[in-house]
């Protein structure tokens, strides 16, 4: 199966280990992003940052739109992994949400259930 797994910036660590469990069960991870050049707050946008900046959203949007299902690892709140949530939707994805009771369209489990769950 292809899978586009979105996830906050700052656990992209956990997104690659994801990544690389489900790889490991014979999965394809359509974008890794976890490897993309980090642009972060603190940029001063220059041209080179903005061309930056597209070519990863480019990609980001390729990674989900090529995939069977989108995982969403809801670790923490940031508006970033909802827009390739928001993308998931159009395309009509499956969609398997990861993360603490209490965050938005998450249930408790944890990765390796996840991953072991594409098995």
């Amino acid at each position: 199966m292809r899978l586009y797994i979105a996830a906050p910036w700052k656990y992209r660590d956990q997104a690659r280990v994801a990544g690389e469990q489900a790889t490991q069960r014979g999965h394809v991870i359509t974008e890794k992003w976890w490897d993309h050049e980090d642009i972060t707050e603190n940029s001063t946008l220059l041209p080179q940052d903005r061309k930056e900046m597209a070519k990863q959203a480019q990609a980001d949007w390729d990674g989900v739109s090529s995939a069977d299902a989108f995982i969403f690892l809801n670790l923490a709140y940031s508006e970033g992994k909802c827009v390739e949530l928001g993308l998931a939707l159009v395309n009509m994805l499956p969609i398997f949400a990861v993360g603490e009771p209490g965050m938005a369209v998450s249930r408790a489990v944890s990765t390796s259930e996840l991953t072991s769950a594409f098995s």
